[in-house]
């Protein structure tokens, strides 16, 4: 089964792909290091509110937001992932 992060990656890494072929590895690279970006944010955010208000939070908000964290871990490590191939493909295809 796909999750909807994935899903996200995997259309991000496409048009960056496209976006690399057809008019910039620069771009590409900064595409995907501004998605990078976003999802560290997205994840501090949540880890944060989990540590300020975790203990007032019902158990359903509580799993809510650890699954949502957690899926943000994969995505930063994806988006991560991505922008170094990418910045790689820059450097080594010029």
């Amino acid at each position: 089964m796909i999750f909807f992060y994935e899903f996200v990656f995997i259309l991000m890494a496409v048009l960056a792909v496209l976006m690399g072929e057809l008019w910039s590895r620069l771009a590409a690279f900064l595409f995907l290091a501004g998605w990078f970006a976003f999802v560290v944010v997205g994840y501090a955010s949540f880890g944060a509110r989990l540590t300020v208000s975790g203990s007032s939070m019902s158990d359903d908000e509580r799993r809510w937001f650890t699954d949502a964290r957690d899926g943000l871990r994969h995505l930063r490590l994806l988006f991560g992932l991505a922008a170094l191939a990418a910045l790689v493909w820059r450097i080594v295809a010029g």
